[in-house]
């Protein structure tokens, strides 16, 4: 994968969710049946839903020692949180919005210095991710490596709208916050993301100014 093909996915426009990523059929059953502390509900809801949740911890983060670490995280607090949960139908949207909050601690620390704590061990089976190919691993990781300077919010919403693609008021509610904060918050990574391109990878910078998105406002 080239680096113009890394730029082109960035540029696309964001579709939301797809359709094997909607909530499947079946949460109503498994809400309840976590509700109720049935035993084998807890294996199901990872089986449900592990991928996602790690996708966009990956998503957000990038390839991170801590991924692994954070995904249990995620799930000991949605396990704790369930009975909370009022709209079965609202699972995945519940869960993505618990998963950036997650992620969002995660960046908050490392700014201050500090490590994170995590709960003690859930009865949760192991995930095992499927790896991308390694050219567009590495083509991420530059990404990355620009989003890593940006503020947490900036991050999230550049992340939450550019690589998981999800629709605006989708990526509001993962956001935990009001659809024109969160235009706030993509406008400014919009800039600030060119901005560190620029300054630290000149040959992703020259892509994106080759797109649309970011080729018209600085031509």
């Amino acid at each position: 994968m080239a680096v113009s093909e890394t730029a082109s996915m960035l540029d696309r426009e964001p579709d939301g969710l797809r359709d094997e990523e909607e909530s499947v059929p079946g949460d109503a059953e498994l809400v309840a049946s976590l509700q109720l502390g049935h035993p084998e509900a807890r294996a199901a809801f990872f089986d449900a839903y592990g991928e996602f949740v790690e996708r966009l911890l990956i998503r957000v983060l990038g390839r991170d020692s801590e991924i692994e670490d954070l995904l249990h995280d995620v799930f000991v607090q949605a396990l704790a949180n369930i009975g909370k949960l009022r709209d079965p139908t609202r699972l995945q949207a519940w869960l993505a919005r618990m998963t950036v909050f997650v992620a969002r601690g995660a960046l908050r620390r490392r700014r201050r210095g500090r490590w994170l704590v995590f709960m003690p061990a859930q009865e949760l089976p192991e995930q095992k991710s499927s790896a991308p190919p390694p050219e567009t691993r590495d083509l991420l990781d530059r990404v990355f490596s620009v989003l890593r300077g940006l503020h947490p919010n900036d991050r999230i919403a550049f992340s939450l709208r550019y690589i998981e693609g999800l629709t605006l008021p989708e990526a509001a509610e993962a956001s935990g916050v009001s659809l024109a904060t969160f235009k706030r918050w993509l406008k400014r990574s919009d800039k600030a993301f060119l901005l560190r391109a620029q300054r630290n990878d000149r040959a992703l910078y020259d892509t994106l100014l080759e797109t649309p998105r970011w080729g018209t406002s600085h031509g």
